[in-house]
């Protein structure tokens, strides 16, 4: 079973959590690229296949923030996936806990 990846953890200072902040996703020369279709792509779908996960479709979404979610996502629109997750999950969490100082 795959363990689900608790992005909000990293937000709870006590019992309280704090907003989740816009992260911005660096370009890299690793980072994948596809065209969009929604009648065969989701964003967990493309997660677990870059990934191994389905819980890191919110990168995938950081990374393209001109989309507010997948649903916007015009069809032939070419799309960037960060890679690899390391690099990307480790920026996103130095990102995270900067920006919750």
């Amino acid at each position: 079973m795959i363990k689900d990846y608790d992005r909000y953890n990293l937000l709870k200072k006590g019992n309280i959590y704090k907003s989740m902040p816009f992260i911005k996703i660096p370009k890299n020369k690793s980072d994948k690229y596809i065209e969009w279709n929604s009648n065969t792509n989701r964003l967990d779908i493309l997660s677990e296949k870059y990934y191994g996960s389905p819980f890191y479709d919110f990168l995938i979404l950081y990374a393209n923030p001109e989309f507010l979610s997948e649903w916007d996502i015009p069809n032939n629109t070419i799309i960037r996936i960060p890679f690899p997750l390391d690099l990307v999950k480790t920026y996103y969490e130095n990102e995270l806990v900067n920006k919750m100082k």
